[in-house]
């Protein structure tokens, strides 16, 4: 069975205020990387972020495409539950929320924002932790209706998406079979109309050391529209590859040193390379005992499976 979900509208910044009595679904629409713990970073996130841990490493960039910059003066870009402890944290659009200490931190307001610190930073973090959570599982309990048959032989792997009357396509497939099977030598998708499309991913321990993303992964349109659901993952190594679409992996501690086109939402992370936008723009699971949240802006709604 389908439903439609209607959406209720909040036009507000993430705050410790953010409206009270409706699950939210502004993990998903306004986040570029959201991580539960801890964030070791040298590199930098297009959009918005939020930790809800230590922000350590010498060095790191926020809000590097958010334009133009004046637009978000008053917007949070960049919320950290815990402390600073790195060198420089920059930003380039927006405020940062600090629920900890600045220590000796450099913050440098490149697009005008401000530093605010806030005690209530880490549960705001901890609430969108939350939304990963049921989300991830949500997802993983969704029918699958298109499938992937592992290679026998070494070739080019397409996915071809088999979306339902709703524009949802799902796959169920095993880590080990997609990023470490040594007969993928690249990835590709066939979206076939599809306006979501989620790949549930089995697998605690994730390397993705075989194969690349090719063809319409590499398109904006598939970007904003494939999510990757590691139900099951507690680490993830992307091994310096490039990795299209949207994260998701609340319980797991990811390393990457190559680039994710796409929002990233994890449990920690050990981040040498970028996080690009798009943000994901596709299905978003809810709760049923409560309606979605979109914060400045209307969601269109969302069909759910069941």
């Amino acid at each position: 069975m389908r439903s439609a979900l209607s959406v209720r509208v909040c036009v507000s910044v993430v705050s410790a205020s953010v409206c009270a009595g409706a699950a939210s679904a502004e993990v998903f629409t306004n986040f570029n990387l959201v991580v539960r713990q801890n964030l070791d970073s040298t590199s930098e996130v297009e959009g918005r972020s939020a930790v809800g841990g230590n922000l350590s490493g010498p060095a790191s960039n926020y809000g590097i495409h958010l334009t133009p910059a004046a637009t978000y003066v008053n917007t949070d870009v960049l919320l950290v539950g815990g402390n600073l402890t790195g060198s420089n944290v920059n930003m380039n659009a927006g405020r940062l929320r600090l629920g900890g200490a600045q220590n000796a931190t450099n913050v440098n307001f490149n697009g005008g924002g401000s530093l605010i610190h806030d005690a209530a930073t880490a549960s705001i973090v901890g609430d969108l932790g939350n939304q990963m959570v049921a989300a991830s599982s949500y997802l993983s309990n969704l029918s699958p209706d298109s499938t992937f048959s592992p290679p026998g032989s070494p070739t080019n792997v397409t996915f071809n998406a088999t979306p339902g009357a709703d524009g949802v396509a799902v796959f169920n497939v095993s880590a080990a079979l997609v990023f470490s099977n040594s007969n993928v030598q690249s990835l590709n998708i066939n979206l076939n109309g599809a306006t979501s499309v989620i790949f549930n991913v089995s697998g605690s321990v994730v390397n993705f050391n075989q194969g690349n993303f090719v063809g319409a992964f590499n398109t904006p349109l598939a970007r904003a529209s494939v999510l990757w659901n590691f139900f099951e993952a507690s680490s993830i190594d992307l091994n310096g590859r490039a990795f299209n679409g949207a994260l998701l992996a609340p319980s797991a501690d990811l390393t990457f040193q190559g680039v994710c086109e796409g929002s990233v939402w994890v449990n920690s992370l050990t981040q040498r390379g970028e996080v690009h936008l798009p943000g994901y723009g596709g299905f978003i699971p809810a709760p049923a005992s409560a309606a979605l949240m979109g914060l400045g802006g209307l969601l269109a709604a969302r069909r759910l499976r069941r």
